[in-house]
């Protein structure tokens, strides 16, 4: 049995340390399997509310990296109230546009002021957030960028399985090496061996001491 526990032990050990070193990753296939896997979605600015100026009849953009299927959120703001054209596009159909050709636009919105939007990307890759501005006079429009996205996350058991493994497998092996040691064996305590006989001188039956050697009475010799 202390051999069985101090084995196991000492297995546990070497695949926490084998976790603890390749990352919960390789874990995925079991926490996939026993339903230890939570998808979770996660916000994140990919656009703070940045300032642009667009000049009198005239346009400005920006591009934005996004995902295939990402959810892409934001906000548009046209200061002083006026309008402006917002547009979303990507960089095959910006070019289309610039030369006024047929563009297939992802998102558009003529006369935008104080506008919320939301769209998926078909495809991953730079869009084009673009400003028109028809009017006589320059626009200053903010704009802010975020996308949702969902996320695989592992139960806190399966993301820390490495160190479980190794302070199990530590426990274990401490168990087995303390239960292997021999415990001393308790001192026999001699008891004495002596007679009533043993103080009696066998000639003449005197008493006698054991530290004798002739007898005091008859003299004669004990040996």
């Amino acid at each position: 049995m202390r051999r069985l526990t101090l084995t196991i032990g000492l297995l546990m050990i070497i695949s926490g340390l084998y976790f603890m070193n390749q990352s919960a990753q390789i874990l995925y296939p079991l926490a996939g399997a026993t339903g230890l896997i939570f998808n979770v979605q996660t916000q994140m600015v990919i656009l703070p509310s940045t300032l642009l100026t667009v000049a009198p009849s005239n346009y400005t953009y920006l591009t934005v990296e996004l995902k295939k299927g990402a959810q892409t959120n934001g906000r548009l703001q046209v200061e002083g109230g006026s309008e402006i054209g917002f547009y979303i596009m990507n960089g095959g159909n910006f070019s289309e546009w610039r030369h006024s050709r047929p563009t297939v636009i992802e998102l558009a919105k003529p006369n935008a002021i104080n506008y919320n939007f939301t769209f998926v990307p078909r495809d991953s890759g730079n869009y084009y957030f673009v400003f028109s501005n028809q009017d006589p006079t320059r626009k200053n429009v903010v704009l802010t960028v975020s996308t949702v996205e969902t996320v695989a996350v592992l139960s806190p058991f399966i993301q820390y399985a490495g160190y479980e493994a190794l302070m199990i497998g530590l426990l274990l092996s401490i168990v087995a090496i303390k239960t292997g040691k021999r415990r001393p064996k308790p001192t026999k305590i001699l008891e004495p061996t002596n007679t009533l006989d043993d103080l009696k001188c066998k000639f003449c039956g005197a008493r006698k001491d054991l530290a004798e050697t002739f007898c005091s009475k008859c003299g004669r010799s004990h040996s």
